[in-house]
């Protein structure tokens, strides 16, 4: 970028958060490198009061980064907010972090030599509870797979970057995706369409603060309509349906998961078919921009359902879709195709060119005549 400027930095907040988001902004403001970006707040509420002060308590918070707050009052879902952000994205980089965390490390270091090394769609950094050595995630009971130096599993929330756009390419946010799940679809997405997902474990990493209110995840009122939702959207999306040996991993999360997170005690036979019930005239509405995305997904270049468990020859045969296809978004960065100044393999290489002409220095000082 002519300015310097290769990332932004991108966060979804919400009122009586404020205090965590200033946290968040001021972690910022000491990253290593910090002005290679710019930050983007999206403010997803109809804020009906004064928005220049809400944008005047924010930016105060960033007195080193430049930083712009735009406000989603037209679609504040999760899904809507994930949409402006990438929309309003001018830099080839883009990372999503929540606003209930602080950032601690060479976090942009981290990401583009994760991003640089492998070709990879989405890549996080662990984030640790609060302020002790507790791994939050990845947990380590998900199913990964570890080579090339990452971790290769779906990387949902918390902080996730990529190229800006490859995502737009593989089509952004899933509209359908509310209040819940977002992530989860992109992911699946993403390795179907042929890029792998992954978590670069050593370098940065995130703390998360569990005590900020208003959490979609975890104390919104009537969480468990927008899980469900999410649910039969991704089996009907993605084939999921009928319960088989590919579909089967989906399915027990379903069961041993997703609707116990839900609805706690309260899951019980009648309190599920009464949130299905709920939701049909949703479905109803929704039905043929399913049935039209369904069709999309059977075009993909591979046929990952939802919550597949990734294996070594997977991953393997997902890269070498991938290193084709994201040669472009790696020269919008402005990093150079199989450029010699990275890596071993690429000081092996200067090695031996340079032995080569030593050998021929040496070669022409002996022909030459006295």
């Amino acid at each position: 970028m002519p300015d310097g400027i290769s990332w932004t930095i991108t966060a979804l907040t919400i009122p009586g958060r404020e205090g965590y988001l200033a946290g968040l902004l001021e972690s910022l403001q000491r990253l290593p490198g910090i002005e290679r970006a710019e930050i983007s707040i999206i403010y997803n509420h109809d804020a009906r009061g004064d928005r220049r002060d809400i944008e005047r308590r924010i930016t105060k918070h960033s007195p080193n980064v430049p930083i712009s707050v735009v406000f989603n009052g037209h679609d504040p879902t999760i899904a809507g907010g994930r949409a402006m952000q990438l929309g309003v994205c001018k830099t080839p980089l883009i990372c999503f972090v929540d606003d209930d965390t602080t950032v601690h490390g060479d976090l942009l270091g981290t990401l583009e030599a994760a991003m640089r090394a492998q070709p990879l769609g989405l890549v996080g950094v662990p984030s640790l509870v609060e302020d002790t050595d507790v791994r939050f995630k990845p947990r380590d009971e998900t199913p990964s797979v570890t080579m090339d130096g990452v971790r290769y599993m779906p990387v949902q929330g918390m902080l996730a970057a990529s190229y800006t756009n490859l995502l737009r390419q593989v089509g952004g946010f899933n509209p359908r995706r509310r209040f819940w799940g977002e992530w989860t679809e992109l992911n699946t997405r993403l390795w179907r369409q042929g890029f792998a997902t992954a978590f670069a474990m050593d370098g940065a990493f995130l703390r998360h603060w569990e005590k900020a209110p208003s959490s979609p995840t975890r104390n919104m009122s009537g969480r468990e309509r927008h899980v469900v939702w999410g649910l039969l959207c991704t089996a009907l999306e993605y084939d999921a349906v009928d319960i088989n040996e590919a579909t089967e991993t989906f399915w027990q999360l379903v069961e041993g998961r997703y609707l116990a997170y839900s609805y706690g005690d309260d899951l019980n036979y009648r309190n599920l078919m009464r949130t299905t019930l709920e939701l049909i005239p949703l479905l109803g509405n929704e039905w043929g921009r399913i049935q039209e995305f369904r069709e999309s997904t059977r075009e993909h270049a591979f046929t990952f359902k939802p919550f597949h468990r990734f294996t070594a020859d997977d991953v393997r045969a997902v890269k070498r879709n991938a290193e084709r296809e994201i040669r472009r978004f790696r020269a919008e960065a402005g990093w150079a195709r199989g450029s010699l100044a990275d890596g071993p393999a690429a000081r092996g290489v200067a090695r031996r060119l340079h032995l080569a002409a030593d050998t021929l220095r040496r070669w022409v000082a002996r022909t030459e005549p006295a």
